[in-house]
């Protein structure tokens, strides 16, 4: 029995060490390794597992019960990416404030309408962003036709009172009559833009606007999914099928392998962009990572992250499975601009993310 608790005392302290490589991955994000990113990744697990082993000791009365509480402690840099407290109703908007809109669309649900399946849901996502009062509305997955009056998402928001826009341009579809991935539009004059594809729909949008009497820089951005399939895992495990499970699994952790190095190279070119920026830079977007990830805290060190400023609760922000994440951001230049407000609408079903909206004073 004592050879027992001394082996599982000596896991636990190697537990405690993997906690500490993960801590400083997620804290410092001197490399985006792919092998940093599995580790990076497991954060909010090593988390949960201290807080189990902490509860366990305690209940025991155990001095262990220290290294756990340590590892819970020593976590308290990341507290603020994960939760946060709301301290009264927000305040009502003033004149001077810039509201933002960010949300990832889903292509306005359009190939689901166009099948006619469920077909009021695109009709209530289209009718919800128009009644918005927002000053500028960053999507991802953004979706027009003008061949469909009820897919001519442009043409309806210009009318509801965005008359400029900026849209990307991907290979799958190159002309803005018929476009898909990234747009922003604005109640404010765009006077430059520019645009990155990395895949697909994937890629970086920005425009600068002038906003009164000054000139912000947004940069939508939707970075590659991280998101993986794990039915045929689940399906194998039912079937007792171990060498099939063994090949899902080899699937799943080269799709994640793959997402890791691609978000790599595309926070190379983020990162650029904000460096390179003469005007303040207002980040919005789907990046498709949690909030310990490498791009996550690559940006996190240039510019403030408007969750963790004025956020409420978790602000999990996707409605899929795994439902508990927190994948769509806005962060901000803090030297220009102070946030008042940010809201994960978790009430808004339409999507498979929920949109995020924030509230800023131009300094």
């Amino acid at each position: 029995m004592k050879s027992t608790t001394s082996f599982f005392w000596r896991l636990h302290q190697v537990f405690f060490i993997y906690t500490l490589l993960v801590y400083g991955l997620a804290f410092f994000t001197f490399t985006g390794h792919w092998i940093a990113g599995f580790l990076m990744m497991s954060l909010p697990v090593v988390l949960l597992l201290h807080l189990l082993i902490f509860c366990y000791f305690a209940l025991r009365k155990s001095s262990k019960i220290a290294l756990s509480g340590a590892a819970l402690l020593l976590s308290f840099p990341f507290w603020s990416r994960t939760f946060q407290f709301s301290w009264g109703a927000p305040t009502a908007p003033e004149k001077q404030e810039l509201t933002v809109l960010s949300y990832n669309v889903m292509s306005f649900d359009a190939y689901n309408f166009i099948q006619n399946i469920h077909p009021e849901n695109n009709q209530a996502m289209l009718e919800w962003v128009k009644g918005l009062d927002t000053d500028i509305q960053c999507y991802q997955e953004f979706y027009n036709s003008d061949t469909r009056p009820h897919l001519n998402t442009l043409k309806q928001l210009k009318k509801a009172g965005y008359p400029y826009y900026t849209v990307l341009h991907p290979d799958i579809a190159p002309r803005e009559q018929h476009c898909m991935g990234l747009a922003i539009l604005s109640k404010y004059p765009i006077i430059d833009r520019g645009e990155v594809e990395f895949h697909d729909q994937n890629g970086l949008l920005f425009a600068d606007i002038v906003v009164r009497k000054d000139t912000i820089r947004v940069i939508n951005l939707h970075l590659r999914s991280m998101i993986v399939r794990f039915g045929g895992l689940k399906e194998a495990y039912l079937e007792k099928d171990y060498k099939q499970g063994k090949k899902e699994a080899k699937k799943v952790t080269q799709r994640l392998k793959m997402g890791f190095v691609h978000h790599s190279e595309e926070a190379d070119v983020l990162l650029e962009w904000i460096r390179k920026s003469p005007h303040p830079v207002l980040v919005c977007g789907d990046f498709n990572e949690i909030p310990y990830g490498y791009v996550y805290g690559e940006v996190r060190s240039m510019l403030a992250n408007a969750f963790e400023e004025k956020g409420h609760g978790f602000g999990f922000s996707y409605r899929n499975t795994p439902r508990f994440i927190r994948i769509d951001n806005q962060f901000f230049d803090k030297k220009k601009l102070e946030v008042i407000d940010f809201q994960t609408r978790r009430d808004i079903p339409y999507s498979d993310h929920y949109p995020v909206i924030g509230r800023y004073r131009l300094l």
